[in-house]
């Protein structure tokens, strides 16, 4: 057995055995129905993970790919999730090539918020911030009217607190400002919000500046202005 392998089958007898047809059908729901699930809580995916990876041999950076994708491939979303806690077991180590592939194919692979914003987190951030080049492939997200790659390159830098560049940051908001599709306006505010914790004076600004910014993103950066003022910050 090859070492992706191991991986792949120690997963797989690690979670379905723990499915839970019931919890299953709830979790499908309120997720739209965009994949089946096993009907696992993620306390006791994450610890039945932990112990089937113990024994597993070290990954390369390829192979860390490969297992991934595999993983995604399967029916069940818990096999998606599982496939972004190995990401971000092994992020330190990955190349920036990772993120055009599979992090591109993973992001529009029965895409819902849950897998794109996980991706976000344990891919996407910190392999953007070790790799500035990649500033390029988050432009070409930006401009390709996938909703989806659209959302991940605005919420690209989130994480990075005073560290964010904010010129990039507020020009990607600045183009889907007025945009009502909901997952790219609340990708919006969530990153006006966050700016509001440092920067509560840049945030009012743009919000002055874009009368026409949706209700959905103006709400997520009311949220954190009142927060800053609240906190004396604003």
């Amino acid at each position: 057995m090859n070492v992706a392998s191991c991986w792949v089958d120690a997963t797989i007898g690690a979670l379905r055995p723990l499915a839970d047809s019931e919890r299953a059908a709830a979790m499908a729901a309120y997720m739209k129905d965009v994949s089946p699930f096993l009907g696992i809580s993620s306390t006791d995916r994450r610890a039945a993970q932990r112990q089937a990876w113990r024994d597993c041999p070290a990954l390369a950076s390829h192979e860390v790919a490969d297992v991934s994708l595999r993983l995604w491939a399967l029916p069940e979303r818990e096999f998606q999730y599982a496939a972004c806690d190995l990401v971000h077991r092994q992020v330190r180590r990955l190349p920036a090539e990772f993120v055009v592939d599979p992090v591109q194919r993973l992001l529009t692979d029965r895409p819902w918020w849950d897998t794109v914003d996980s991706l976000g987190t344990v891919a996407i951030s910190p392999l953007t911030a070790a790799y500035p080049q990649l500033l390029d492939t988050m432009w070409i997200w930006w401009e390709s009217g996938d909703r989806w790659l659209v959302r991940a390159a605005i919420q690209h830098q989130r994480g990075r607190g005073e560290r964010t560049d904010l010129d990039v940051l507020f020009t990607m908001c600045d183009r889907y400002a007025d945009e009502r599709e909901f997952f790219i306006a609340k990708a919006i505010g969530w990153a006006l919000r966050d700016v509001t914790r440092w920067n509560a004076p840049a945030v009012q600004r743009f919000v002055d500046e874009h009368p026409g910014l949706s209700t959905v993103a103006r709400r997520e950066a009311r949220r954190g202005l009142d927060r800053a003022r609240a906190s004396g910050a604003g």
